[in-house]
């Protein structure tokens, strides 16, 4: 490698070329990880594509090593901190409302009952998802989402009683609270983590949709309950000093390239969304529909919670939580 002392001397001497020096210059190198822990999910397989793309696009300047979860002795809730740290530099960011609270407005039981609903509200919620994260040393580039989270369980859940005294992998403090108010348990597991977490009995089920984890972890459980209780949602961020740095067309490429492709994740997941619970019924699973005197009921139980969260949260979340309410008519 051409050291910086001999760079130096050898531009003062004439002796080193522009064009040689671009050739010796290494590309940059960022770690991308993931709370995805399967390779067949359509976030892992998309995000191949966009390793891919910038390689090409950006003429090799900048190579992602991209890492599922698991991979990395970083926790799904700890992705905020290690992008923010510069730990990696890109994080696909599903578990941050800890570190990111404002998030969890997104989240909040069914108060977003459709995915023309969740656009409204992301619109809405962009400029303070952005504001938190700058905050916490990341750059937002964009996110995708799962279809609706529902319930699963190994033992019997066909009806909102039938939470009462189970323990429930949740991926949010509101989901967590929601279980509780039907009288659950509700537990955060990292993604690697649950399989074993359902062996042992740690936990009994899980909230996740069918192309998220209910698709991965179907052999270890018996019961969907397809109540609709929230959207999942998942930021990809970088660490805010280290994106700054790079060239400002390099920059924008990185911002194109993700950005076309979060549709993609989330267009992906929705169309396997029947298909799967067909093939989960055939396979032996019970799969109950919610009556809607359930829906009703868990509804008028929750509803309280949202405005109570906000006022938890401070004057922003009050605000958020108001003009998304305002913009989904709710």
């Amino acid at each position: 490698m051409i050291t910086r002392r001999h760079t130096l001397a050898g531009l003062a001497a004439g002796s080193v070329s522009a064009p040689a020096l671009l050739r010796a210059q290494a590309p940059t190198s960022w770690i991308a990880y993931s709370y995805v822990p399967a390779g067949t999910l359509a976030p892992a397989k998309v995000f191949g594509e966009i390793v891919e793309r910038v390689a090409k696009e950006t003429n090799g300047q900048l190579l992602l090593k991209y890492h599922l979860g698991g991979a990395l002795t970083i926790k799904g809730t700890d992705t905020t901190t290690a992008v923010g740290d510069n730990v990696i530099q890109i994080g696909d960011d599903g578990m941050q409302q800890g570190n990111v609270p404002i998030t969890g407005i997104l989240r909040l039981p069914m108060l977003i009952t459709s995915t023309q609903e969740l656009d409204k509200a992301l619109a809405v919620m962009k400029p303070y998802v952005d504001k938190a994260y700058d905050k916490r040393g990341s750059t937002v580039l964009s996110t995708y989402y799962f279809p609706m989270q529902i319930a699963w369980s190994s033992k019997k859940l066909t009806s909102l009683d039938e939470f009462k005294g189970q323990k429930i992998r949740a991926t949010s403090p509101e989901q967590i609270e929601f279980l509780k108010r039907f009288g659950a348990n509700g537990l955060t597991v990292g993604g690697s983590e649950v399989p074993s977490a359902l062996e042992r009995g740690v936990v009994d089920g899980v909230l996740t949709a069918n192309t998220g984890g209910g698709n991965t972890w179907k052999d270890l459980l018996k019961f969907n309950y397809r109540l609709g209780i929230n959207y999942f949602n998942s930021v990809v961020i970088a660490n805010k000093d280290r994106f700054a740095k790079l060239p400002p067309d390099v920059q924008a490429k990185v911002r194109k390239i993700v950005k076309d492709n979060m549709p993609l994740i989330t267009a992906a997941m929705e169309g396997e969304e029947d298909n799967l619970s067909k093939k989960f019924a055939e396979g032996g699973m019970t799969v109950t529909q919610p009556i809607q005197q359930d829906l009703d009921e868990a509804a008028r139980i929750i509803g309280p919670f949202w405005d109570e969260w906000a006022k938890s949260k401070g004057p922003d979340a009050a605000t958020a939580v108001k003009q998304v309410r305002a913009a989904l008519g709710r």
